[in-house]
C-alpha cells in the first residue's frame, strides 16, 4: 500500500478551480476551511470526486432552476463517459508506474462541479449553488472526522 499524499490532491483541486473561476466575493468561504484542508490525505479522494460529479448533476438539473432536462442527461452521460474513458486508459497504462488513470477524470468532476457552481451562482445567485457546503461535506470524508472511518 503507497503512502497517504497530503493535503487531499482532490481538495487542493478543488480549491484551485474555486480561486480560478467564482468570483472574489466568495473566497471568504474558501479561506475559512483552508487549515482543515491542509490535515487531510488522498484516503477518500474517489469518494470525494464522485460527490463532486453528483453534486454538480443534482445542483445542474434542479427543477427549480432555468436548466432544461437534456442537461442533467447530458452532464450524467459525460460522468459515465468520462469513467469509462479513465477505465479503458487503466487498462492500457497497466504496469508502467504513471499515476492513475481514475485521477485525471475524478480531478475533472471536481472541476466540473465548481463550472456548474460558477453558472448557476452567476445566473441565479449563490444560495443556489451551495458550493462551500459542498467543500464542508468532502473535508468531513477524511477518516477520523466526524465519526468517519
Amino acid at each position: 500500500m503507497s503512502a497517504l499524499r497530503s493535503p487531499s490532491p482532490i481538495l487542493e483541486a478543488f480549491v484551485r478551480a474555486v480561486r480560478e473561476k467564482l468570483p472574489d466575493d466568495q473566497l471568504e468561504k474558501l479561506e475559512a476551511c483552508e487549515a482543515s484542508i491542509a490535515t487531510t490525505t488522498d484516503a477518500e479522494d474517489r469518494r470525494r470526486a464522485r460527490r463532486c460529479a453528483l453534486w454538480a448533476i443534482h445542483v445542474a438539473s434542479d427543477k427549480e432552476l432555468s436548466h432544461p432536462e437534456w442537461r442533467r442527461i447530458k452532464e450524467l452521460h459525460e460522468v459515465w463517459k468520462d469513467l469509462w474513458f479513465g477505465i479503458e486508459y487503466g487498462l492500457v497504462q497497466e504496469g508502467t508506474g504513471k499515476r492513475e488513470p481514475l485521477e485525471d477524470v475524478e480531478i475533472e468532476w471536481v472541476e466540473d462541479a465548481i463550472d456548474v457552481a460558477h453558472h448557476v451562482g452567476s445566473a441565479l445567485g449563490w444560495e443556489h449553488a451551495p458550493w462551500a457546503q459542498l467543500l464542508n461535506e468532502l473535508i468531513a470524508m477524511e477518516p477520523g472526522r466526524n465519526g468517519n472511518r
